[in-house]
Order: C-alpha cells, then structure tokens, then sequence
C-alpha cells in the first residue's frame, strides 16, 4: 500500500549511514504444489558482510532469495529487515536493541533492495542505457564508478564509443563474464542498502569474482550482501555461510568452508 511505501521510504532515510540487516526466524515455506522447501529456517546477514547460500540445485537458493524480496509469502514464521545488527541469538547484547525498528518483508520493502538474477537481463541499447534504467539521472562519473567497482571499467574503456557502445538483445555482442559484471554494476547503481546476487558471478574468473565482491564491500561498507553460489571459491570473502538442502537452512562452519574451498 502506499502508506507501507511512505513507511518504508522513512525506514531507508533512518538506517542509509549504519546499514540494513536481514533476519529470517523460524520460517517454513512450501510450493503451491504441497512440495516443502524451507522448515524452521533461520538466517541473519548484517551490513558490511557478504553471506552465502549454497547447496545443490533447485533446493531453494533461488526461492529464498524472492521471500527476500517479498514476492513469495511464507507460511509461518518471521522475515523482516532492521536498521542496524542482528545480533545472534546465543549474543545478546546492547546492539540488539537495533532490532526494535524490524519490520517484515513486503512488496513494499522491496526498494530496500538491489537484485542481479540468474541469466541476462540486458536490452538492446547502449551500456549506458542499460545502466541508467536503476537511475536516470545517472552522470557518466556515477556510471563509471559502478563500472570500476564491477571490474567492468576496463573492457568498457577499451571500446572507442566506451559508455555509449550498443549492446544488443540479450547482451549481443558481449561475452557471459562482460554482461555479468554490467549487471552487477547496473545493481550498485541502485544505491540499495541490501544486495541480492543469483550465481551472479558464475562466469567470472576466481580472482576476478573476489575483487568483485572485495570493492562493493570496502567501497560500500555498510551494505549488506546475500550471494548464492556453487562455487566454494568465493567462500573465503563471506562472513557466513548457509547449506540449503532438503529443507533446512544450516550454518556452515569455519572448518568445513575450509574443506569446500580446499576440495574445490
């Protein structure tokens, strides 16, 4: 509704400087069909961390990420964004009381958020274009900013018409790692305090998917960021990590990241 909008637009204003955590508290979730996804889920990301879901295919990264977003409702149970830290529950502690100023995901919430989707989302127009549709008054200096944070400056530059070259339908004339990185930088655009990336790195290189993720975070220190991933290789940047399988959400531990990364 629109008052939820106006409510919202005031919880950004409040909480843009310290950042917006996520909390999902004993949610279960099931598809239309009856089939389970989620039970008793738990999940907490906090500004300036980069948390990751992993886990076997068509388990439920993706789904998780559009409760995030409000566009799948749950059954039962509680997801919300706060202004501030989520304490863990075994943590209480002064900070928690950041927690008071919670309030659930809705549609409305959704400009709490920037999202890069599996697969590619770009149109037939010029990098520039397919840019400012985050942000129309957008300056070339904003663009290219968001494309040095991408690691997508030095291809773009490397083009005689630079911002203004054309892209075709569906990222024609671009390879998969270029388009991934023009749609990360599309995101920051956005200027979201929470950053939802689907495999959005996937086609980048290890080195270059962890620069990728080290500049949002040193340039935007208190956004927080939710990533799925099938690749362990991007775990060593991630304050958390979560397995999604057979409906549950579980806390990877240190050790067993360790593992992953070394198996990989």
């Amino acid at each position: 509704t629109c008052e939820n909008l106006e409510e919202v637009k005031e919880f950004l204003e409040e909480n843009r400087e310290r950042g917006v955590a996520v909390r999902v508290r004993e949610m279960d979730f099931s598809y239309c069909t009856g089939k389970k996804v989620f039970e008793n889920a738990e999940l907490i990301a906090n500004p300036g961390e980069i948390v990751a879901l992993v886990g076997p295919s068509g388990e439920g990264k993706t789904t998780m990420l559009r409760i995030l977003l409000g566009i799948v409702n749950i059954r039962r149970g509680e997801v919300s964004v706060c202004g501030g830290v989520w304490e863990d529950e075994e943590r209480e502690s002064e900070e928690r009381k950041d927690g008071e100023n919670a309030i659930p995901v809705s549609a409305a919430t959704r400009m709490l958020f920037s999202y890069v989707p599996q697969g590619n989302t770009m149109f037939a127009g010029t990098i520039a274009e397919n840019l400012r549709i985050m942000k129309q008054d957008a300056t070339d200096e904003e663009l290219n900013h968001v494309l040095e944070l991408a690691c997508a400056d030095e291809f773009v530059h490397s083009i005689p018409t630079g911002l203004y070259s054309p892209i075709k339908e569906r990222g024609g004339g671009f390879s998969e790692g270029q388009i991934q990185r023009l749609s990360i930088a599309r995101a920051l655009l956005a200027d979201a305090p929470i950053l939802l990336m689907d495999e959005a790195t996937s086609a980048l290189d290890v080195a270059t998917e962890r620069k990728v993720l080290r500049n949002i975070m040193k340039a935007e220190s208190h956004k927080t960021c939710i990533v799925t991933t099938h690749r362990p290789s991007v775990l060593g940047v991630c304050s958390r990590v979560y397995r999604i399988s057979g409906g549950s959400v579980c806390r990877v531990g240190e050790d067993e990241v360790g593992r992953m990364m070394m198996d990989f």
